[in-house]
Order: C-alpha cells, then sequence, then structure tokens
C-alpha cells in the first residue's frame, strides 16, 4: 500500500476577500472549485517568486486597473424602407464601479484564455495581471480604445448609471 498524500500549500491569498472570491467563481468550470482555488493559488506563487512579498499587491493593482467606467453599446438600427448606407451609432452608458472590477476580471480571464496554449492558465493569468499593473497590455489597450469611443460619441446620450 502505497502512502500517497497531497503537499500543503498554503493559499497566499485570503479567501474570504470578495476580489478573490469573484476571481474563483470566474475561474471555476463546471463547479471545480478547488481546480480554480489551485489556479489562483498557482497565479499568486508564480508572481511571488519572481516579486517576493508584492504577489497580492501585484494582483489588486492590475484588477483595479483593468476595470471598466464607462461601457459602449450599439444604437439599434431603424427599419428602412428604402436602402440607405447607415453608419452604426455607439451609445456610451456609465458602469457602475463593482460591475465594472467584474467586467475588468472577465476581460483579463478572456485575455488570458486567449494568450499561446503552449503555457498553463496559470502562467498566461500571472503575465496578465503583471502587464496589468504595470498599466500595459491588451486588456488595457481594449479599455483606453472603449474610453476613446465612448469620448467620440458622449454628445449622442446623457449617461444613465448600469447596475
Amino acid at each position: 500500500m502505497v502512502n500517497s498524500y497531497k503537499q500543503s500549500i498554503t493559499f497566499l491569498g485570503n479567501k474570504s476577500d470578495p476580489l478573490i472570491k469573484k476571481m474563483i467563481n470566474l475561474l471555476m468550470r463546471d463547479g471545480k472549485r478547488s481546480k480554480a482555488e489551485t489556479v489562483l493559488n498557482k497565479t499568486l506563487q508564480s508572481l511571488d517568486s519572481e516579486y517576493p512579498g508584492r504577489a497580492i499587491d501585484i494582483f489588486y493593482l492590475g484588477i483595479f486597473a483593468v476595470r471598466q467606467d464607462i461601457g459602449v453599446r450599439l444604437k439599434p438600427k431603424p427599419k428602412t424602407r428604402r436602402n440607405k448606407q447607415s453608419f452604426n451609432v455607439y451609445l456610451p452608458r456609465v458602469i457602475s464601479p463593482i460591475c465594472g472590477l467584474h467586467l475588468g476580471m472577465r476581460s483579463l480571464l478572456k485575455a488570458s484564455r486567449d494568450r499561446s496554449s503552449l503555457s498553463p492558465l496559470w502562467e498566461n493569468l500571472s503575465k496578465e495581471l503583471l502587464k496589468a499593473s504595470q498599466n500595459n497590455g491588451e486588456v488595457i489597450d481594449k479599455r483606453y480604445s472603449l474610453n476613446k469611443l465612448a469620448g467620440s460619441n458622449k454628445r449622442r446620450i446623457h449617461f444613465v448609471v448600469r447596475y
């Protein structure tokens, strides 16, 4: 009989923290909470190995850097009887702070999943968090382009907060 035991690894973050809870829930697929916790823990350990003692700070800086303040939706086109050349009209809207944090976390996870499939998800996520904490990366560029698009169309609407 072989004694198999799991190596106990302490979780670097505080699991009762709302942002870490949300990140675990977003990482979770098919109810596999322990796997999601393992991925987040490996992400934080990867950041901690490169920057000792700063993993949690990099996590929070990255999350707050990618939060979205303004969203844009496409205005529905009216039914026309003639064939007119019409262009897309974007309607900006203000997003509540909590919803903006969650949207930023989703975009961060999407960008890390779209990265190279040769490296594991936790490694891609740690790289994206590091870039976001330094105000670089794909997610930050997307946020700035979205804010620019909303700024150019702000005369079209009165801002309403989305909850």
